[in-house]
């Protein structure tokens, strides 16, 4: 899963359902939407409001996926890609 710009140039979350990756794709990063739910975390890394990461997705409103995302969240923390009490993810840009 991803963060993206659809066509209208509004901030989305793309692939919902791959829990085995998460990024920032390269542009993302510019929008004023991710600038309100990211806080820069070193070069091209940014930790994301989680629940806002949660409510970009087509399947917010279903419990299981919601579910599946945190229990995403959980596997990552021990990383240092998480942080699930401080409802927070981190990501990196990609390259274009």
């Amino acid at each position: 899963m991803y963060l993206g710009i659809d066509n209208g140039g509004r901030l989305v979350l793309e692939d919902a359902d791959d829990f085995g990756r998460f990024h920032i794709a390269a542009g993302a990063d510019e929008s004023p939407a991710f600038q309100n739910i990211a806080e820069a975390a070193g070069e091209g890394h940014y930790w994301l409001d989680a629940d806002a990461v949660a409510a970009l997705s087509p399947k917010a409103g279903d419990a299981d996926w919601t579910g599946a995302f945190w229990k995403m969240l959980q596997k990552v923390e021990p990383y240092g890609f998480a942080d699930v009490q401080g409802r927070r993810i981190k990501a990196h840009v990609t390259d274009p």
